[in-house]
């Protein structure tokens, strides 16, 4: 794992995340690289684009593929293929932290990490004002402004997971981390947002084949 500094750290919480999950337009299992961000699915879109090539510039990587810890909502992922990955820390290039890095690729965004948003609806919910929408506006105003840091690109780096909503870069091809479920959303997961069941991580994330998986 690297540091902000971009020096490898091997500092990591005790309790990684036994499994994470990516949404990817080809199956992992068959493709062994090189990842090329020109055709990559954020290709069209120049902030992403931009915001990835001076991170993978700043880690000194850009063979890696981005793992959340919640399953990724499948709206418009018909045909993609979501693949649940049992997380060895030996692989992981870099921790995100999403809340940084969303306000990074978006200047207008007002991305709250979802634990967190919940908690400040229950908060308005609570508000004797009739206007629970206009209450929920300034809490989010209030968090935003005591929680966002003025250079995002010093904090968008972590030296450790401390939130759920943080992220990895695992290093690809894995070496160490292996993946055990490959799913191809389809029409009715797409329309639910989800899979049909929920994750079960004992079966799902099981190594099966070796350390190594292409």
């Amino acid at each position: 794992m690297m540091t902000k500094s971009g020096t490898p750290n091997k500092a990591m919480r005790a309790e990684l995340p036994r499994c994470v999950f990516t949404l990817q337009t080809y199956n992992l299992r068959h493709f062994s690289g090189p990842i090329n961000l020109a055709v990559g699915s954020y290709r069209n879109d120049p902030n992403v684009s931009a915001a990835q090539r001076r991170l993978y510039d700043f880690i000194k990587e850009d063979q890696v593929v981005w793992c959340g810890q919640d399953e990724p909502i499948l709206h418009s992922a018909k045909g993609h293929f979501l693949h649940d990955i049992e997380v060895d820390s030996r692989d992981i290039v870099a921790v995100i932290d999403s809340f940084v890095w969303c306000h990074l690729i978006d200047s207008t965004s007002r991305y709250i990490p979802a634990d967190v948003h919940a908690d400040l609806h229950r908060q308005a919910a609570k508000c004797d004002d009739y206007d629970k929408a206009n209450v929920l506006r300034k809490f989010e105003d209030s968090y935003l402004a005591k929680n966002l840091p003025e250079d995002l690109w010093a904090s968008v780096l972590k030296e450790e997971v401390t939130e759920k909503s943080d992220q990895l870069l695992l290093k690809f091809p894995f070496v160490f981390s292996a993946i055990g479920n490959v799913d191809i959303v389809t029409e009715e997961m797409e329309s639910k947002g989800s899979r049909r069941t929920a994750c079960k991580i004992t079966n799902r994330c099981t190594r099966s084949r070796g350390s190594r998986e292409s």
